[in-house]
């Protein structure tokens, strides 16, 4: 299990919630099948993207129940379970686990500030109480705070061997780099203006939110870098970067679940203190998405 290989286009889920604003399972299915059947390598559920921040304990445990069994070993699934606590994020981590689930993510800690003695602590915990399930840590010190640093990685890869990856989302491609001359790691761009670059000195894949919606340039970019073909890779991203205006990089996940219902998929409201788009917004984020060839 620890030798678990993650390539490609990582798609971060939206959570499908029904007009009521609850876990929507027939949506999720459909949303996992909408996904796999486009060419993503994996899934990234209940993160930045999936608001997993933003849903009960219970909520999360049924929307990870749900993915697992739908996507039935198509594509590897990385639970998204890091939370405020330690304790939280050890009965989440260990709930993935049970449920088969292939890896866990798990973002800092966020709100307060943490020191990486404290940071090292946390992480080392959460490995040891499943000492057999790959682990991802997730640095996005923008939205969490708090972030990992290259050196508190190597130290956390030495004493957990569990902990198998990072997705890096800080869009620094120095630090990116440092990550990836640890060797024997398997490290995730989580920065969709970045793939390209990412992948060229040494990404093993693309963790996004704007795939969750729009998943083919991802793919058509990760299959153009296997190829070899460069140029057209850099028009890929070049599209991508247009895509990420559009949708304004995703920072109101309401453009990604309007963009899911145009594509067929009701993926429901967000959840609050998120908020919906205006009708003056919306008209215009569908026009740039048409003006895009998307819808």
């Amino acid at each position: 299990m620890l030798n678990l290989e993650i390539r490609g286009i990582v798609s971060a889920m939206a959570t499908c919630l029904t007009p009521a604003g609850e876990i929507n399972p027939e949506a999720t299915i459909q949303l996992c099948d909408f996904l796999i059947e486009r060419g993503v390598n994996a899934l990234f559920p209940i993160g930045t993207t999936g608001e997993g921040f933003l849903l009960k304990t219970s909520e999360r445990k049924a929307l990870a129940e749900i993915i697992v069994e739908a996507v039935a070993g198509r594509v590897p699934v990385i639970i998204q379970t890091g939370a405020m606590s330690t304790a939280l994020t050890v009965e989440l981590t260990r709930h993935a686990q049970t449920i088969g689930a292939d890896a866990a993510g798990i973002i800092t800690p966020y709100f307060y500030s943490f020191d990486d003695l404290s940071l090292r602590r946390h992480f080392l915990e959460v490995a040891q109480a499943v000492p057999d399930f790959p682990l991802f840590l997730y640095n996005f010190p923008a939205n969490a705070r708090n972030a990992i640093s290259p050196k508190l990685l190597a130290d956390l890869h030495e004493k957990a061997p569990n902990i198998v990856g990072l997705k890096n989302s800080d869009g620094d491609l120095t630090v990116f780099q440092d990550f990836v001359e640890m060797g024997d790691f398997i490290v995730l761009n989580g920065h969709d203006g970045l793939m390209l670059p990412a992948l060229a000195i040494g990404s093993k894949g693309q963790v996004s939110g704007n795939s969750t919606a729009f998943p083919e340039p991802f793919v058509a970019l990760y299959q153009a870098w296997q190829k070899g073909d460069i140029d057209e890779a850099r028009s890929h991203q070049r599209f991508i970067n247009r895509l990420r205006d559009a949708t304004m990089d995703t920072r109101y996940l309401a453009v990604v679940k309007r963009a899911l219902e145009w594509r067929g998929i009701p993926a429901g409201p967000v959840r609050s203190p998120q908020r919906e788009l205006t009708p003056d917004e919306e008209r215009t984020y569908r026009r740039k998405l048409e003006k895009l060839g998307l819808l």
